[in-house]
Order: structure tokens, then C-alpha cells, then sequence
């Protein structure tokens, strides 16, 4: 086995060293339909064989390649020795793929029988570009695969020099940001990488990994990067030559490419999986067979792949099963996938983690970059005081390393929010964060720290709170006594008892201030009364207004203030000016609240308010 294994890393090196030999014959070109020029002389019987492939899939093996790094040199007779058996497994490469070529006599190409799985455990290497080896965030479709074998019992070993994904975010190559990195990783596709690139390395890494079985998605770089169909299919039939030169009994399976989102490249797409099929049907041979994988039957790429030409979760199960099918019939590989196909959820698996920390400008929530996530939506939803629906917040999205953050303003002060953050990777949305509950800026402003009344008892004044958005009056009813002349004052009176404790049963006469009107005295015998005659009414007089004062009878009912005291109501928002209009009359204490958008403050001294 070691010699073996010795043999194919030269081998290796020689299909690196030389590249591609490109058979020539000689004389004029063949005119192409419609082009004008002059036929070439009859060509021999190789030459006939090769004309039934593509043009541009004639396989080539010894173009120089030059490496500084290389250890075989080889003199001229090595390498005229190189050419030869080169050029010897080649021609037997195209008698195998043709059939053997078609007899003088019109023989019907006989059936090539493909050989079972060799025993033990099968190394599979995928090899491709960026739809093989996948974006951060994805599971890949080398994922479905190999969980599909491992469930039907298939004893599977996934080889290729790589085992990572390709970072959208920071464009690393060998990120580990599975959906789910709990299954055999290895591969050989790299994102961006052309079919024409894949076939200049693919036979040095077939001989150092030794797949029995070569899975190969490639060319949709090519064609999305201008070139045709030919050029794709070209690179796709030297990779398989290449890999037989030292690898001569693995067995591939070619896969069609899925349609994008882009008419011109589409059509390229067709006719290459047009191509494909006879390049498959060219290429077999019984101990090398070449398949092909109907990925783009039923592939609909726009809801299929993420962006334009990308596979999700859905297009990834496509691309896989259609592997499967291949490798089950004709291969005998474990057995198809199973039908209908599942239909897998899209977008990022993993939920943003959000937290908010307010600062001068606003509210800032920041979370943690999600795997494969293209962009966010941020959800802010008011649920108390004034409940509203849930808006989508037309707010960028901040990248700091692996820190992701929005600045959210226009906040009310006081309200309770609520906060969700949605993930998406292109069209695909993924799974949103938990509710996000936040109370923005609840400190309380202070209440004004003076108040007085004006314009004789139409106008109140207080202090501007430079931290308050409006204010709020509240009124309360003072106490008053009952006004008559039979109340006894404080201080005592002509209804005051000699003692002070009780009140006398007959009224004590007041003494006659000196110089004052006295009652008349009556006559012992008085006439008949006369008839009374109204004196005609006084004309009242206009008083000219001045500050009112609560009589001495109406006091404060207590010291207290609103939620503390009994008896307060407000009489509503007083707007943002420091100034209100009395709407109220008779003797009322009167105070007035600061706040902030939602936020209660404090409640400013009380004034006496008497209008009437």
C-alpha cells in the first residue's frame, strides 16, 4: 500500500508539473457552422474520436507548470518518459470513455457496468466552490449527505484538505461557524473558485487523500463571472482526467448546476447541464464511472437560496439529495433520499442576545454578531402608559468586531418598552431575540421650587424645571367655618361666657365705642305705626380689583400635599408654560407638579387661592 500511496503522490506531481496536454492537428481548422473557411484534411481515427467530444473538452495533459517550490526535476529523458505513458493513459481514458469507439460497421457502443463499493469505510472528498463548502451560519449540503449515509449505516469518511466554511463576515476561509459542526467536516471546495482552477489542482489532492468516490459541483463561478458553458465544462472534464491519472478507480459523480437569479447566466446553466450528460456518458469507463447529479431538477432559486446564488436550508436538502439518488443508483452507495423532501426552516439558527444601556444621544442596544446573519431588524413596540403597535426602527446597524448596535431615540420618558431583534441572512429571516422590556430615562424631575398668584388671583407663576416637559395643577378646598355673628372667635367675645368655658344663655351688651350711633330708645307710649316706605336702593359701586386674601375663617386643612393629604384633585395638564390660567373660584389651595413626558415629578409648595 505504501508503494501505492508513493506512486500517486508522483503521479500527482507530475499532473501538477505538466498540466494539460492539448491534442493539435495538423493542417487548417475545421470551420465552425457558419463561419467561413476551408475544411481540413480527413483526420485519423484518434483524431475522429476525439471530434465527439466538445471542442473545448479534448483532454490535455503535459503543458509545462513550473513550480519554485517543486522537488521532482526531471532530465530529458524523464520527461520525454512522462510524456509517453502520460499520453499512453490517456488514450486509453478516451477509449475507455467513448465505449472503445464506434465500429467500421456502425456497431451499437456497448453498456459500461459500474462497479460496486469497494469494501470497508468509503472516503468521499466534495470538491467545488462556494455552494459545496458553505457561508458561516449554514449547515451545507455536505452536512445533509453525510447525516443521510450515517443514518442508512454507510461506513462514510469525508476527506479534503479543508473543514471550515467561508466568513461572510470578515471573508475568512476556514471559519467554524456551523449551523450544526457536529458531523465529518473535511472537503475540498473553496468559495470563488472557478472549475478551470479546481482541474490544475484537484489530481495533487486526489493523491494525497485517495477518495473511492469524487463528488464534484462546479462551474457556477465560472459562468457567474462571464464565461460560457464550454469553459465550464471543460474544467469539470479535465478535473476528472487529472484525478485518474492518479487516481484510475475513483468514482465521480457530477452535479448539475442549480439555476441563480440572472437570465444570461442561466441560459449558460442550461446548455452546461445539457453538456454535462454527454460529458458523464464520454468520460465512464467500468472500473472509473462518471454520473451525474439531477440538482437542478425542481431547483427554484427563489426560494431555494438565500441571495441570488447561494443555497439556504431548503436549496442545501435539494443539493444533497440529488448526491444521494446518484450514489445509490447506478453507485449502490446507501439508498436514495427519502420523498417528499423535508421542508427545513431558513435563515440564522441562532437568536441575537440584546442589552441597552442609555447614554446622551439615546438608547443604545447592542448583541453579539449571529453566524451568518447579512443584517437586522430592530422591533420596538410601547407597552405602557398608551400601548402602541410594534414598529420596525429605521436605524443602522453598528459593526464593531464581533459586536453589533443600534442607537434608538425619540424615546418617551417613563414609557416601558419592549425591544426585539430579528436576524436575516440575505431574504431569509432567522429567529428573533426575547423581548427586550426597558423603562427609558424614569428619574423623576424635580417640582417647581416657587409658586404665587397674580393679576389679582387670575394667573399663577411657578419656577421653569428645566428637566420637565409640562406641568399638572392640583386644587384642594380649604377649611372654612360657618361666617355669623354667633360664632365664637377665638379670642372671645360678646358671646363668650364670663368664664370662658361655655356660652352665656342671654347676650352680653357690647359697650358703645365713644362718639358711636346708639340704638333709639322707645317711647313709653308710642302712636300708631306708620306705614313703612321703601327708601329707594343704593346705586352699587364698582370696586377696583386687587389681590384677594382668604378671610381669616378659610385655612389649610392640613400640611400635607397630593397622595399624601385628603381632598386633592388635579384639574389636568397645565402645558409647558410655567404659568395657568385660574379656572377655579371660591378660597382653594393650589399646587403644581413637574413631569417628563411619563415620569411623575415632585410637587411644587402650596399658595391660597380665594376668587369669587
Amino acid at each position: 500500500m505504501r508503494g501505492s500511496d508513493e506512486r500517486s503522490v508522483w503521479w500527482s506531481r507530475v499532473a501538477d508539473r505538466f498540466g494539460r496536454l492539448r491534442f493539435r492537428w495538423p493542417g487548417p481548422r475545421r470551420s465552425r457552422p457558419g463561419e467561413p473557411g476551408r475544411d481540413r484534411p480527413r483526420a485519423p481515427r484518434l483524431a475522429l474520436l476525439l471530434d465527439r467530444w466538445p471542442r473545448r473538452l479534448r483532454l490535455t495533459l503535459l503543458r509545462p507548470r513550473w513550480d519554485s517550490h517543486s522537488r521532482f526535476e526531471p532530465g530529458p529523458l524523464g520527461l520525454l518518459g512522462v510524456m509517453l505513458s502520460a499520453m499512453a493513459v490517456t488514450l486509453l481514458l478516451i477509449q475507455s470513455g467513448s465505449g472503445g469507439g464506434a465500429a467500421e460497421g456502425g456497431r451499437a457502443e456497448e453498456p459500461v457496468t459500474v462497479p460496486g463499493p469497494p469494501d470497508g469505510e468509503l472516503r468521499v472528498m466534495v470538491v467545488g466552490d462556494s455552494l459545496s463548502q458553505g457561508s458561516s451560519g449554514d449547515y451545507t449540503w455536505r452536512y445533509r449527505l453525510w447525516s443521510h449515509l450515517r443514518e442508512a449505516g454507510v461506513e462514510v469518511d469525508f476527506v479534503g484538505p479543508y473543514d471550515g466554511v467561508y466568513g461572510l463576515a470578515d471573508r475568512e476561509f476556514g471559519k467554524q461557524d456551523y449551523a450544526d459542526p457536529d458531523f465529518d467536516t473535511d472537503h475540498a471546495a473553496r468559495w470563488g473558485t472557478t472549475a478551470q482552477d479546481l482541474s490544475t489542482g484537484a489530481a495533487r489532492v486526489a493523491a494525497e487523500y485517495r477518495p473511492h468516490y469524487l463528488l464534484l459541483l462546479a462551474g457556477t463561478e465560472d459562468i457567474l463571472a462571464g464565461e460560457d458553458a464550454d469553459s465550464a465544462l471543460e474544467g469539470v472534464g479535465e478535473t476528472v482526467s487529472t484525478v485518474r491519472v492518479v487516481r484510475g478507480q475513483t468514482r465521480f459523480v457530477l452535479g448539475e448546476l442549480p439555476p441563480v437569479e440572472d437570465p444570461r447566466a442561466n441560459a449558460e446553466i442550461d446548455r452546461f447541464n445539457m453538456g454535462l450528460v454527454d460529458l458523464a456518458a464520454q468520460l465512464t469507463s467500468s472500473e472509473s464511472p462518471v454520473v451525474v447529479a439531477r440538482v437542478a431538477d425542481g431547483y427554484a432559486p427563489a426560494s431555494d437560496n438565500w441571495d441570488e446564488a447561494h443555497p439556504n436550508a431548503r436549496g442545501e436538502l435539494r443539493i444533497a439529495a440529488a448526491f444521494a439518488d446518484a450514489l445509490a443508483e447506478p453507485l449502490g452507495v446507501g439508498p436514495a433520499y427519502r420523498r417528499p423532501l423535508p421542508e427545513p426552516a431558513v435563515g440564522p439558527t441562532s437568536a441575537p442576545e440584546p442589552v441597552a444601556e442609555e447614554s446622551e444621544d439615546g438608547l443604545v442596544l447592542s448583541w453579539e454578531a449571529v453566524p451568518g446573519a447579512t443584517g437586522y431588524r430592530v422591533v420596538q413596540r410601547r407597552v405602557g402608559p398608551d400601548p402602541d403597535e410594534a414598529v420596525v426602527l429605521p436605524v443602522d446597524v453598528r459593526a464593531d468586531g464581533d459586536s453589533r448596535s443600534v442607537l434608538v431615540g425619540a424615546l418617551f420618558s417613563g414609557a416601558r418598552y419592549e425591544f426585539v431583534v430579528r436576524s436575516f441572512k440575505g431574504r431569509d429571516e432567522g429567529v428573533e431575540s426575547e423581548p427586550l422590556p426597558w423603562v427609558w430615562d424614569d428619574d423623576p424631575p424635580p417640582g417647581p421650587s416657587w409658586l404665587r398668584v397674580v393679576d389679582g388671583g387670575a394667573t399663577v407663576e411657578w419656577e421653569e424645571v428645566e428637566e420637565a416637559s409640562h406641568y399638572e395643577v392640583w386644587v384642594r378646598a380649604l377649611d372654612c367655618g360657618v361666617a355669623d355673628d354667633r360664632r365664637a372667635p377665638v379670642d372671645g367675645g360678646p358671646y363668650a361666657s364670663p368664664e370662658g368655658d361655655h356660652a352665656s344663655e342671654e347676650p352680653v351688651e357690647s359697650p358703645v365705642p365713644s362718639g358711636g350711633p346708639s340704638d333709639p330708645v322707645p317711647d313709653a307710649d308710642p302712636g300708631p305705626r306708620p306705614t313703612p316706605t321703601p327708601a329707594p336702593a343704593p346705586t352699587p359701586s364698582v370696586p377696583e380689583p386687587e389681590p384677594v386674601t382668604p378671610g381669616s375663617d378659610c385655612e389649610r386643612r392640613d400640611g400635607l400635599g397630593p397622595g399624601d393629604g385628603r381632598g386633592w384633585r388635579t384639574l389636568g395638564p397645565a402645558g409647558e408654560e410655567p404659568r395657568w390660567s385660574v379656572t377655579v373660584s371660591g378660597p382653594y389651595e393650589l399646587v403644581v407638579r413637574s413631569y417628563r413626558d411619563y415620569v411623575e415629578g415632585g410637587y411644587s409648595d402650596s399658595v391660597l387661592l380665594a376668587r369669587g
